[in-house]
C-alpha cells in the first residue's frame, strides 16, 4: 500500500482502542468513509463497529486517488487511504485531503496481500549465513551456549550437518545436552554443533516443521515467602530459563506473565505463564527484529518496538496455552525503536529512536513521541534532545516522563512536551528507575564518575549516594513497596539494598553479565536477565527465616 511519497505514520487498530475520529489518531476525513460504507450498507457503521481499520496518508499522483480501475486527471493530490473491515468484509477507500473527493475502490480480499502489494518472502532464519542451501528456515529457540534436551524419541547426533551424515550417537529424550556452535543451515534444516557424553556431533534443531529440541526446561518454582528486608537474606535460585532470547524482561501486572524479547533468529516474543507448573514458554512470532518490550499496567497486553520502527500492542487470550490478538501497529520510528514506557495508569505510553514519524512542527531526530492510547493520538513530542534516547520513565502520577540517552537527559512534561529539567552529568546514565509510590528516583552512572544515587523525584536533589560492590551497573529494579532496591551490574553481581536505611541487604552472583533485574508485581521473586541467553529466578521457600 505504500506509494511514492508517502512519508507519514500508519495506524492499524481495533475498535476497542478507539473512542472517537479526530486528532492525529484517527484523521476526520474517515467519517466520509463512514457515511458512503453506511449508505452502500443501509445502516449506520460507526467506527466502533469496525473489527479493524488502517489508514495511511498518501500523496495520490492524480484525481484518481490511486485508485486501481479509476481514471483520473490534475496535479497531484494530498488524501488517506482507509481500510474498513466490518463482518468479515474489508473495504478499501481514498478521500482526499480537504475531503472533497471520495473514492470507493470495492472489497479487498482478505486471504491476499491488500496491505502490502508485493508477496512477502517466506521467513528465514537470520542467524543462517549466506551459504545456506536451500530453505527457507525455521526460526531457532536454541543458540550457542545452551543446554538442550530431545522433544520427543531419540535424536541423532551425527558426524556432520546432513540428514546422510552417519549417526554417531542416538540421544534419548529428556537428556542434556550442550550447544557448542552453529547453526549451520543445510537443504533446510538448521543444525547445530552439540557434545553429548564427551562426544561431539551434530544435531538437528528444526526442519520440514517440526522442531526436534528445545531448551532445557527448568523445575517447577515453589512456593515461596513475599520478600522483604528480613527474608531478603535467605535469597536462593530457584531455577533458570533458557532460550533465544535477549538479556531483557517485563511482568505483567497481576503476576502472571513473564515476557521476554526474541533474539536474532528467534524473532519473537517469549512468553511464560507462570501458573503453569511447567514453564514452557509460548513464542509470538514476528519477521522482524525485536528491539525493546513493556507490559501495559493492569492489562494482559504488552508492546513492543521493532527494528524498523513500528509498535505492536498485542493482547494475551487466555487459554492453555494462550494465544495473542494484536490491537495496536504504529509505524512510529525510523529506525530501531530505542526506548518504549508505559504510564501508571497504562492509557499512555512514549516511544524513542533515531528519527519520530509525526505531522508535528519540530526535529524529529532522536524525538520521542507521547501516545495517548484511548484515541491513538500523539499527545506530545519530546524533541530537541540531540541523540539517541535509551530510556524513558514515566513519574508515578503520570505527568512527567524521565529521558537519558548516552550524554543528555531531561524530564518532560507528558501533555505538553515541554522539557522542564534537565541535567549536567559528568558520566553515562546506565539505568534509572522510579518507586512504584513515588517516592524516590534512582539512577547509575558508568565510569568515570561511577555512582548509584537515590534521589528525590520532584527535585531530584541526591538523598543517599549506595558504595555497590562492583562499578557497572546496568540495571535497577524498586519491590513493590519501594523499600527495596536490586541492582544489577555487568560484572555478573547483584546486590538489593534498604532504601530507607539505605544499607546493603545481600549480595549474588549469576553465570554472565546482567542486563536487566525486576521484582516480581507481587514481591516474592527477584528475575536477573543475563548476557547468557538465561533469565534467574532468585526468592525465598516459604517458611524460610
Amino acid at each position: 500500500m505504500k506509494s511514492a511519497g508517502a512519508k507519514f505514520f500508519i495506524l492499524l487498530m481495533f475498535a476497542a482502542l478507539a473512542a472517537q475520529t479526530g486528532g492525529q489518531g484517527a484523521p476526520a476525513q474517515i467519517d466520509a468513509a463512514l457515511r458512503d460504507l453506511s449508505g452502500r450498507l443501509g445502516y449506520s457503521v460507526g467506527i466502533g463497529s469496525l473489527s479493524n481499520w488502517r489508514w495511511e496518508q498518501v500523496n495520490f499522483p492524480n484525481s484518481a486517488l490511486g485508485c486501481p480501475g479509476v481514471s483520473g486527471s490534475g496535479a497531484a493530490v494530498l488524501g488517506y487511504q482507509f481500510q474498513l473491515t466490518y463482518n468479515a468484509n474489508t473495504y478499501d477507500y481514498r478521500v482526499s485531503n480537504d475531503g472533497a473527493r471520495l473514492v470507493y475502490c470495492g472489497l479487498i480480499d482478505a486471504a491476499g496481500a491488500a496491505a502490502a502489494p508485493e508477496a512477502e518472502a517466506p521467513y528465514s532464519n537470520r542467524l543462517c549465513s549466506d551459504a545456506a542451501t536451500g530453505g527457507p528456515y525455521m526460526r531457532s529457540r536454541i543458540n550457542a551456549g545452551l543446554e538442550v534436551e530431545a522433544l520427543a524419541g531419540s535424536l541423532n547426533l551425527r558426524g556432520h550437518p546432513s540428514l546422510e551424515a552417519p549417526v554417531l550417537l542416538d540421544i534419548p529424550a529428556r537428556l542434556p545436552l550442550r550447544i557448542t556452535a552453529g547453526p549451520d543451515c543445510v537443504d533446510g534444516y538448521v543444525w547445530w554443533l552439540a557434545i553429548f557424553n564427551d562426544q561431539t556431533g551434530y544435531i538437528a534443531e528444526a526442519g520440514d516443521g517440526d522442531y526436534y529440541v528445545q531448551p532445557l526446561a527448568p523445575p517447577a518454582i515453589p512456593s515461596r515467602e513475599t520478600l522483604n528486608i528480613n527474608l531478603v537474606a535467605y535469597l536462593q535460585e530457584f531455577g533458570r530459563l533458557h532460550g533465544n532470547f535477549q538479556p531483557a524482561h517485563d511482568w505483567s501486572s497481576d503476576n502472571r506473565y513473564l515476557a521476554m524479547p526474541g533474539a536474532i533468529g528467534s524473532d519473537s516474543v517469549w512468553l511464560y505463564d507462570l501458573r503453569q507448573p511447567s514453564l514452557t514458554p509460548v513464542l509470538l512470532e514476528f519477521d522482524q527484529g525485536i528491539s525493546t518490550l513493556a507490559f501495559r499496567p493492569d492489562q494482559a497486553q504488552f508492546a513492543f518496538g521493532s527494528d524498523a520502527g513500528s509498535l505492536h500492542l498485542w493482547q494475551i487470550v487466555d487459554g492453555a496455552p494462550a494465544t495473542f490478538s494484536e490491537r495496536l501497529y504504529l509505524n512510529a520510528h525510523e529506525g530501531p525503536v530505542s526506548a518504549i514506557a508505559f504510564s501508571p495508569d497504562g492509557e499512555k505510553f512514549a516511544s524513542a529512536g533515531p528519527e519520530a514519524n509525526t505531522q508535528a512542527d519540530v526535529d524529529r531526530r532522536f524525538a520521542a513521541i507521547v501516545w495517548d492510547l484511548p484515541t491513538v493520538a500523539q499527545e506530545s513530542v519530546l524533541t530537541g534532545n540531540g541523540e539517541l534516547i535509551h530510556k524513558l520513565a514515566f513519574s508515578p502520577n503520570g505527568d512527567s516522563i524521565f529521558s537519558a540517552g548516552d550524554n543528555s537527559r531531561g524530564v518532560w512534561a507528558v501533555s505538553s512536551g515541554e522539557r522542564f529539567g534537565s541535567f549536567g552529568l559528568s558520566a553515562v546514565l546506565t539505568a534509572v528507575e522510579y518507586s512504584p509510590a513515588g517516592q524516590q528516583f534512582a539512577w547509575a552512572q558508568a565510569a568515570p564518575g561511577a555512582s548509584l544515587e537515590i534521589l528525590d523525584p520532584v527535585s531530584f536533589a541526591s538523598l543517599a549516594s549506595y558504595p555497590v560492590p562492583t562499578s557497572n551497573v546496568t540495571s535497577l529494579g524498586f519491590s513493590p513497596d519501594g523499600a527495596m532496591l536490586a541492582v544489577g551490574a555487568a560484572e555478573g553481581v547483584f546486590s538489593v539494598w534498604d532504601t530507607k536505611a539505605h544499607q546493603l541487604l545481600t549480595t549474588r552472583e549469576t553465570d554472565g553479565a546482567i542486563h536487566d533485574i525486576s521484582f516480581s508485581p507481587d514481591g516474592s521473586l527477584i528475575a536477573v536477565s543475563t548476557a547468557k541467553r538465561s533469565l534467574h529466578l532468585y526468592g525465598v521457600p516459604l517458611g524460610s527465616g
